[in-house]
């Protein structure tokens, strides 16, 4: 029996309830991130109920901008580093191993890009339900910044970044979405009616 699908099965049983919490924890221990857990974060449209301050995904996998978010949003990191961005690494020349994600801060209180100033929208970094990824950093030196490719690896693993991260996260935006993602992708876990995913 795989270990892996058991603790998701649990801890997915477990986030319906109000030990959500401890599920998220359960996850992010599996997973070896290391992290904080902060006091609630803000007021009104612009609070975070349980951030965590995250400072590795993984022993292996380090973010220096220690992002503070929604537990659940590190949780979704965590498992797309481990399921889809390790593999692909691997698929590179050489098989570098991911060491770094470079990322914004996470928790911010500001309106989404787009909305008017009549009616303005708060982003989803507002809740620190949204993170955003600047550049991949590998174990050999190399790194791959996000920013509008064609035609080479770095593309690919680009491509394959963006792409899985939509399994886990329900709002996925990089480089030809709009101007303002051309330079990270944003990953977010926006609640829409249906589950419905905005991936671009």
């Amino acid at each position: 029996m795989r270990v892996l699908p058991v603790i998701v099965a649990i801890w997915s049983a477990l986030a319906g309830a109000a030990a959500a919490g401890d599920a998220c924890d359960l996850a992010l221990l599996y997973f070896g991130a290391r992290y904080e857990k902060l006091e609630p974060q803000g007021e009104g449209d612009c609070a975070v109920p349980d951030p965590v301050r995250l400072m590795r995904l993984s022993p292996e996998i380090a973010l220096p901008a220690k992002p503070v978010l929604q537990c659940d949003t590190a949780r979704a990191l965590a498992l797309w580093a481990d399921r889809a961005l390790k593999p692909a690494a691997a698929a590179l020349p050489g098989a570098p191993r991911l060491t770094q994600l470079d990322t914004g801060p996470g928790h911010v209180c500001r309106d989404r890009v787009g909305t008017g100033k009549d009616d303005p929208k708060p982003s989803e970094h507002s809740t620190g339900s949204a993170i955003d990824i600047t550049r991949f950093v590998f174990d050999d030196g190399t790194a791959i910044d996000i920013e509008p490719r064609e035609g080479d690896l770095a593309m690919a693993f680009q491509r394959s970044a963006r792409a899985s991260a939509c399994l886990y996260f329900t709002t996925v935006l990089g480089p030809g979405a709009n101007a303002a993602h051309d330079d990270h992708l944003h990953l977010d876990l926006a609640r829409r009616n249906g589950d419905w995913r905005l991936c671009q």
